[in-house]
């Protein structure tokens, strides 16, 4: 089985990851406590069951399964999950947010299969966290020696980072950087040996390159297909191509965050002009061939928390030109506008090789620039590109988020996450709001729905007022498969494509 996927991998080790696309090896290679499933149901992964929660909401009883082995033949524990919390919160170690594990008051290992969790607070959202690949969990007997060799470190650059020991259905045989990972089928995984032997993760930065190799069958599976490449693999199936596309909504938006430590990003009226200068519905039937849907905020349409009725802006150049005036932001001679002896001069961001993106920055230049800024483009790879995130070295970046299915965007929104003043978080925007930061804590603590539904409601409508980022679509899944491939159950969420894939076989 080979898949194909656009973006390079970095690092194997899911105490440091933070990418979509390492997420798909990870689910190949390690086990996490519980999974969501299709139908965004919670099942028992390395759980006998799912766990107890206390009335208050505070602890949770955990009980794993005692015949999960590690590839080395290890037993998994209670102590290997107690040792991958320590790799969490441990302070040198670079995790992309700690959030979800600086709410664990205490953690207890009552015997070699069961534990204790106990909050500092309730939150309704904290388990879901245990489903995705970042919260895989690691061997103690190997991650720890390196830990302490390294200075109490863990680096992408690590030896547990090239060369992963998991409990998962496939093993690591080889990965060549920037070209391959080869796994191959675990005899003694718990769920049973997986059918398919061998899987390939094949790197191919190209979008066309990509379904190119689809359609001769190169690759077998296409996921994270570009939008406006729809209509040509429909089009491969009906011209008899034996193949499986798959359309459907999702939680992965694209943007495009402002980095609001600038001076000219602090002016409101800046982030709204350029959002009313974007022909939203226009590149999303245009360039995406109407496989999207527009985002007003990071809470799409498929969640029990939308919000319909928040403020829209409707392409519109006139009206960011009034607001710039009013604003304060005067053209020069050269046409380009200053506001107190500053340009509004800056560079758009994003990875290199897809065409969706690098689409959204020459429409946004060519109409920028129209109403009086001045921009610069640039594109990096993958890791350079994670790089200018993280060290929050851009000025307007655009990438894709998925939420979860829960809408709780602290990691996101919140003051407390911005990486630069807390060390540790993924509010790369910078972004404070006193009002948000309440209503984020409050959403938090509260099971009722209908409660939950007016705080989200309202964090909605600050967002589209404030914009600290430009919301464009929300991306509708596409991903083909050869349609002799058992078992391949699409996921809406952050467990992606690949959550099963020990489930997988051919027929």
């Amino acid at each position: 089985m080979v898949l194909g996927m656009q973006v390079d991998i970095e690092t194997l080790n899911p105490i440091l990851t933070e990418s979509a696309n390492e997420a798909d090896v990870l689910n190949g290679i390690f086990s996490t406590l519980i999974k969501v499933n299709e139908e965004m149901e919670f099942e028992p992964d390395l759980l006998v069951q799912l766990p107890e929660v206390s009335e208050d909401g505070l602890e949770y009883r955990f009980e794993l399964r005692d015949d999960v082995l590690f590839h080395d033949g290890e037993k998994l524990t209670a102590e290997d999950v107690y040792f991958t919390y320590q790799m969490k919160i441990a302070e040198n170690n670079a995790v992309p947010s700690r959030m979800m594990w600086d709410k664990i008051k205490e953690f207890t290992v009552t015997d070699p299969y069961s534990f204790t969790i106990t909050l500092y607070e309730p939150d309704v959202t904290w388990l879901e966290y245990w489903a995705y690949a970042d919260a895989s969990i690691v061997p103690k007997h190997l991650v720890e020696e390196e830990f302490l060799a390294n200075g109490e470190e863990l680096s992408k650059g690590g030896d547990f980072s090239r060369n992963p020991i998991g409990s998962g259905p496939y093993e690591l045989v080889e990965w060549e950087t920037s070209d391959y990972i080869l796994l191959a089928a675990f005899e003694d995984y718990y769920r049973g040996q997986p059918e398919i032997g061998q899987v390939v993760f094949k790197i191919i930065p190209d979008a066309n390159t990509l379904l190119a190799q689809f359609e001769t069958g190169e690759i077998d599976i296409y996921d994270r297909a570009q939008p406006g490449q729809y209509e040509a693999l429909v089009s491969l199936q009906e011209n008899g191509q034996a193949i499986e596309v798959y359309q459907y909504p999702g939680f992965v938006y694209m943007h495009a965050d402002f980095n609001l430590r600038l001076a000219k990003f602090q002016d409101k009226e800046v982030r709204q002009a350029l959002n009313y200068a974007f022909p939203q519905e226009e590149f999303i039937a245009t360039v995406l061939g109407g496989v999207g849907t527009p985002a007003y905020s990071d809470t799409p349409p498929v969640s029990w928390a939308y919000n319909p009725d928040i403020r829209q802006y409707s392409y519109n150049p006139d009206k960011a030109e009034e607001l710039l005036e009013e604003a304060g932001w005067v053209r020069g001679d050269d046409g380009v506008r200053e506001k107190n002896g500053e340009r509004l001069a800056f560079t758009i961001t994003t990875i290199a090789g897809n065409p969706a993106y690098a689409s959204y920055q020459e429409i946004a230049k060519q109409e920028w620039e129209a109403i009086g800024a001045e921009v610069e483009l640039e594109s990096f790879d993958g890791p350079m590109f994670g790089d200018a995130l993280t060290s929050m070295n851009f000025d307007v970046i655009v990438f894709a988020w998925s939420s979860g299915f829960d809408p709780d965007s602290t990691p996101i929104w919140h003051s407390t996450q911005i990486p630069d003043e807390y060390g540790t978080g993924q509010n790369y925007a910078g972004y404070k709001n006193d009002r948000v930061d309440e209503l984020l804590e409050a959403g938090l603590k509260i099971s009722d729905r209908q409660e939950r539904i007016e705080i989200y409601h309202e964090v909605q409508e600050i967002l589209a007022e404030e914009l600290p980022s430009l919301f464009v679509y929300f991306m509708n899944s596409v991903v083909a498969v050869p349609d002799n491939l058992e078992n391949f159950r699409p996921n809406p969420t952050q467990a992606n494509n690949t959550w099963n894939m020990y489930e997988w076989k051919w027929n």
